[in-house]
């Protein structure tokens, strides 16, 4: 089994510089490139400075306790020997932050530069024929067999047109209950696995992180367990709750 995981961009980044990418940097995509290299280290000149490089892979730049939680868990599950046969692979959404310039989903391992996240909780709807966003997404989500959706409703809401049609592919969105009407669960193979204050206390954790904790404790549970465990959260997907319950200590 092919898994994916989309997950939000965060405030928390490896680095914090003063000069970190922001919103209006977007506007030209030549200003935008000259700011990508001044964040990689290298100033007008095309000299590079190595205190003056702030890119790291989005993996690592990312350092809520959402993605802290995330990675550990993802960690731990590919240093397992059942781990090949069923894998697990980490992607954001917004793209605009890549070193690279390729305007497609970002993997963990693609390297980013810091940028502010303010611009993104304002997002329009993007619709297919325009930045090619949705086209992106839709051609990763359909190349796997599982996805969780960690994403914020800004973001669900911006790539609504992804989310709109049926898809074979199961989706499963970790939302608080507040947040669910920004998905359709009437569509097939779209489910909601409702997060919250509640889940939040129950499971002794902050609301930042809540979400990365569940997923690591699934991950968790088919290391302990069998792997088989994410086709039994596949078929179905509340177990995800009983699941991060059971695991803990």
């Amino acid at each position: 089994m092919r898994i994916l995981v989309l997950s939000p961009y965060t405030t928390g980044q490896k680095y914090k510089p003063d000069n970190l990418l922001r919103g209006e940097d977007c506007d030209s995509p030549e200003h935008l490139a000259r700011r990508i290299k001044e964040l990689c280290g290298y100033n007008d000149e095309g000299w590079y400075h190595e205190s003056r490089d702030y890119s790291a892979p989005a993996g690592e730049m990312f350092t809520g306790p959402l993605n802290t939680q995330l990675r550990a868990g993802l960690k731990q599950i590919r240093e397992h020997a059942q781990y090949g046969e069923t894998t697990l692979d980490l992607y954001f959404p917004w793209y605009f932050c890549r070193v690279d310039g390729q305007k497609s989903p970002v993997n963990e391992d693609d390297v980013i530069v810091p940028f502010d996240t303010a611009p993104l909780h304002d997002l329009e709807v993007l619709e297919f024929g325009g930045s090619g966003t949705p086209e992106q997404t839709v051609d990763l989500i359909e190349s796997y067999d599982l996805v969780f959706l960690l994403l914020r409703p800004d973001d669900i809401l911006s790539l609504q047109r992804v989310f709109e049609v049926e898809r074979a592919t199961t989706l499963i969105f970790l939302l608080a209950k507040s947040h669910k009407h920004v998905v359709n669960e009437d569509l097939p193979n779209l489910h909601v696995v409702e997060t919250g204050s509640a889940l939040q206390k129950s499971l002794r954790t902050t609301n930042w992180a809540l979400k990365g904790v569940v997923l690591r404790r699934l991950f968790e549970a088919a290391c302990r367990d069998g792997f088989g465990v994410f086709e039994q959260v596949k078929q179905d997907p509340q177990q995800l709750i009983e699941i991060a319950h059971s695991q803990q200590s």
